[in-house]
């Protein structure tokens, strides 16, 4: 319908434009009117709709945090105390919170909202560099105890050689809203004891 009405005032904007010349040219006529129809053609020619679209968070900038069950120092380190006394290596979990999309960015009525975790910090397992932390994304769901969206992801195993090191995890939360999206990224320090 759009591309039918643009042909059809592109036609009626050439045919005025082509009497207004001709107008000119025998310079008997009045070309007042014509120049008003003119005007107006141009001006709505020239109009288009806005499409008005929500923000990606509904209440327009999109928050998320991290928590772990553990003490936070006064310098924002977080201090995990671990067992090696157990059959396997100790691992611990992150929790990742984050608000929801406006519903308008929904896909089949759920949020898309994605956390990315990444360190440099790495061990060595049979030849292999194991990161302290998976860099692949988790989804997070909706959370029956609160408005915010949840998701965990496991730091570990953490070989006791890494006792007393200090663990940077960054996490990259990303809000899906098609071009509108968002992305935050949030650093957490963690001292292994």
């Amino acid at each position: 319908m759009l591309i039918i009405t643009t042909l059809l005032v592109t036609l009626i904007l050439i045919r005025q434009l082509s009497t207004v010349a001709m107008m000119w040219k025998v310079n008997g006529i009045s070309m007042l009117p014509h120049l008003i129809v003119l005007t107006l053609l141009l001006v709505f020619a020239s109009c288009t709709k806005e499409d008005l679209k929500p923000p990606t968070c509904t209440d327009g900038d999109c928050n998320g945090y991290l928590e772990l069950p553990y003490p936070i120092d006064e310098n924002g380190y977080y201090h995990v105390d671990l067992s090696w006394n157990g059959q396997y290596y100790p691992r611990f979990s992150i929790d990742t919170y984050a608000e929801p999309t406006d519903p308008y960015w929904w896909y089949n009525e759920t949020p898309v909202v994605q956390a990315n975790f990444y360190t440099e910090n790495t061990w060595t397992f049979q030849h292999d560099e194991l990161p302290v932390v998976q860099n692949n994304r988790i989804y997070l769901s909706r959370n029956e105890s609160s408005s915010n969206l949840y998701g965990k992801r496991i730091v570990g195993p953490i070989p006791p050689q890494m006792e007393g090191d200090t663990l940077n995890i960054k996490a990259v939360i990303f809000w899906d809203a098609g071009m509108n999206y968002v992305e935050k990224e949030i650093s957490l320090k963690i001292i292994v004891e």
